[in-house]
């Protein structure tokens, strides 16, 4: 049942609110009440991300730098943010999932006030640094902490879940980061994103385990076929990030001088949460279903083919209508990728799985405003990440190949757990 039909019958009949019950439970119940707190939790940190999609934005707007130092600044920060995912992973398999959600979220608060608050350019890469090194910093936990709570057959679903729940809170911050900006000021960004790490910080400390569960034997280590496929889909996450870190880094400085207002590269930005949230409900069966480096790999040529369409706009309606597209890949890929993650890391090192992996995100933060700031503007940026795109669409459908006729994976590469 699509969602459309849902909404029609709610509308029509009196009885279409229970059947609209039955399926929301048949998608998103059985969960325990533990995980839907912590999501939450994790709901109303992201109602608070509105620095880091405007952070460009803002340093170009407001603070009037040219586009090679916003990419220094953008640069400092995806420094941070390479460290702070494999700190954040190490963390949660030494001093546990709940404490490193709470630490790293305190830590995070305060960054973000001092970034608000300083003047100067070396002053703002040094902040925009520590603001990496907290940013994001408790996911590897809470992705640890859904994998420990909940069972095999859960897994999958739940982490899906965690991507759609922070794209819900996502599609209100853009949106509403939008007009805060225009009306009271960008600094009130960077208060409202402190404030909402701080609210994650005490859920986190009320309904995370204080200790997380151990394997009662020794872990025995992976075979070469595990390895294997960890590493490759980590190169291909890294591919696919730094092409899609594109739409925070090269995309708000091309839209700021085609003339978008704040505002209007709010509702633009808010574009993408919602048809996260939207292609997600519809598509989600077949999401769970389909074999999950197909899914990844539809994903990542999707997400180049997709954006490279918005960098080439001719103007601000035509990136509007392109953005759909970039965004439904987007959702195929992180729909899919933190599943194999979840299966593949052994029991007492899903922090480190989870960091190393999320790691990716941290390098092309790094490597996609070098990028940028090397092509300076010219259409070659948007042609190359087409292409990688598609190379790394190809290199997934070699590993499925390999998993499938070889054996080197478990069964869940060859679909995902619903």
């Amino acid at each position: 049942m699509s969602t459309t039909t849902v909404i029609a019958q709610v509308v029509s009949t009196p009885d279409a609110a229970l059947e609209t019950a039955g399926w929301w439970a048949r998608r998103f119940g059985g969960l325990p009440t533990t995980f839907w707190r912590l999501m939450a939790g994790v709901g109303a940190a992201r109602l608070g991300f509105v620095v880091v999609p405007f952070l460009a934005f803002w340093l170009t707007s407001d603070q009037h730098y040219t586009p090679v130092q916003v990419g220094w600044v953008m640069t400092a920060f995806g420094t941070g943010w390479m460290i702070a995912m494999p700190l954040g992973g190490w963390l949660a398999d030494q001093i546990g999932r709940r404490a490193t959600i709470t630490t790293t979220a305190a830590c995070a608060a305060g960054s973000y006030l001092l970034l608000g608050g300083v003047h100067g350019l070396p002053a703002t890469i040094a902040a925009a640094l520590l603001v990496g090194v907290g940013f994001d910093a408790y996911r590897p936990a809470v992705q640890s902490t859904i994998t420990d709570t909940l069972p095999n057959t859960d897994r999958g679903r739940g982490l899906a879940l965690l991507y759609l729940v922070m794209n819900l809170s996502r599609l209100a911050a853009c949106a509403l980061g939008g007009l805060l900006a225009s009306g009271a000021g960008f600094r009130w960004l960077f208060t409202a994103n402190a404030a909402a790490n701080l609210g994650l910080a005490a859920v986190a400390w009320r309904v995370v385990p204080a200790r997380e569960p151990r394997p009662t034997r020794p872990v025995r280590a992976r075979s070469a076929g595990y390895g294997c496929v960890f590493v490759g889909f980590t190169a291909i996450t890294l591919v696919f990030y730094t092409v899609h870190m594109q739409s925070m880094v090269a995309l708000p400085v091309m839209l700021g001088h085609a003339g978008a207002t704040p505002a209007l590269y709010g509702l633009l930005l808010a574009l993408d949460p919602l048809v996260v949230v939207v292609v997600q409900l519809v598509a989600q069966q077949w999401l769970t279903r389909t074999p999950t480096l197909l899914v990844s790999g539809l994903g990542v040529a999707v997400v180049g083919t997709g954006l490279a369409l918005t960098g080439l706009s001719p103007s601000l309606g035509w990136a509007a209508a392109t953005i759909p597209i970039w965004v439904a890949g987007e959702v195929a890929f992180l729909t899919a990728a933190p599943a194999v993650i979840a299966t593949l890391a052994p029991a007492d090192q899903r922090g480190r799985y989870f960091g190393i992996w999320g790691a990716t995100q941290g390098t092309a933060a790094v490597a996609a405003p070098l990028l940028a700031a090397a092509a300076a503007g010219s259409d070659l940026l948007w042609i190359a990440g087409g292409i990688s795109g598609l190379a790394a669409a190809i290199g997934c459908l070699a590993l499925h190949h390999a998993t499938t006729h070889r054996g080197a994976a478990p069964a869940c590469l060859e679909g995902p757990t619903a």
